[in-house]
């Protein structure tokens, strides 16, 4: 048997994940395990918003913890690192009010903007799947009325052989179902096909000269990953993370379904892994490593403006 060598920073890189899962995971409530589909290389992760002892989805409890991790995904882990120091000698939690402060400053002040998906996205990405980020993207924004271009969220994983998974992110919370998975599956195409192309280019440019990890030898390590002079350069491999949410009518509570209703959202839960197999064929992504994140909602504009209110955002 050959001795597989395996990767010293595949550890370190995973410890680089944020919060307690238990803090969020109960919020939205998985409807069935995983499911591969047929001839791809997709998994679908179908959930549904959890519903209190009142019946109520739990829309309020959601965009609480989506707006309590906006400084995770806004600010540099060197910025907090620095908070926490100055706790540590002082005893006083002021710099961690300036990043909250300026972590919300950074959401667009538009009704119309996708950051919060991109926000809960990596909620899902780290805190489910446990993949953490690798790039703060939103202190790159020049204007804070614009929403940032590129891919939704940058996440990667080291693997025991030393390869690096890297896992570009797309979300559309939208009304329409449709529109939704399209939209999506449109975005993410040119940063996870073969090739690649300028997309994806101007992200990894991004990445090398922005990695927020904070941990010298782990960082010297992965920027070999992005050195196209170095031989760790083919040893990168591109996945898909997505986060499709729209509007689903008659919302269900999963704990209190008869037969009927049993099976209305079974019917409902097939069409989506169906548009999903179709949207990846369509983009040719069948090789291609996609998580892809279901999430209908009972409305997805109250939660919108439930995330931004608590963002404080007007």
């Amino acid at each position: 048997m050959i001795n597989q060598i395996v990767d010293p920073f595949s550890e370190v890189l995973a410890g680089l994940v944020r919060g307690d899962t238990g803090e969020f995971a109960h919020l939205l409530r998985e409807y069935e395990a995983p499911l591969a589909l047929d001839g791809t290389k997709t998994v679908v992760r179908t959930h549904f918003v959890a519903v209190n002892a009142s019946g109520v989805p739990a829309v309020d409890l959601l965009s609480t913890a989506m707006a309590h991790a906006a400084m995770d995904f806004c600010i540099p882990r060197s910025r907090v690192e620095e908070a926490v120091r100055h706790l540590q000698a002082t005893r006083s939690a002021s710099h961690f009010s300036r990043l909250e402060q300026e972590a919300r400053e950074l959401f667009v002040d538009a009704d119309a903007t996708g950051e919060g998906g991109e926000l809960l996205l990596f909620l899902l990405m780290e805190k489910l799947l446990g993949i953490p980020q690798l790039l703060a993207k939103m202190p790159l924004k020049t204007n804070p009325n614009v929403h940032v271009h590129g891919s939704d969220g940058i996440h990667a994983a080291l693997s025991a052989d030393g390869v690096l998974d890297v896992y570009w992110g797309e979300s559309k919370l939208y009304k329409d179902t449709s529109k939704a998975f399209s939209d999506c599956f449109e975005s993410l195409a040119p940063f996870i096909e073969k090739g690649g192309g300028a997309a994806r280019r101007r992200d990894l440019l991004l990445v090398r000269d922005n990695l927020d990890v904070q941990h010298a030898q782990l960082a010297t390590h992965l920027l070999q990953y992005f050195d196209e002079s170095s031989p760790k350069a083919l040893k990168v491999r591109w996945n898909g993370a997505c986060l499709v949410g729209f509007d689903h009518p008659t919302y269900p509570n999963l704990d209190a379904l008869d037969d009927a209703e049993m099976e209305t959202v079974a019917k409902a839960v097939q069409s989506w892994k169906k548009t999903t197999g179709h949207r990846v064929k369509k983009h040719g992504l069948l090789e291609v490593s996609i998580d892809v994140f279901c999430i209908p909602f009972p409305d997805i504009d109250a939660l919108r403006k439930a995330v931004r209110s608590k963002l404080g955002v007007s």
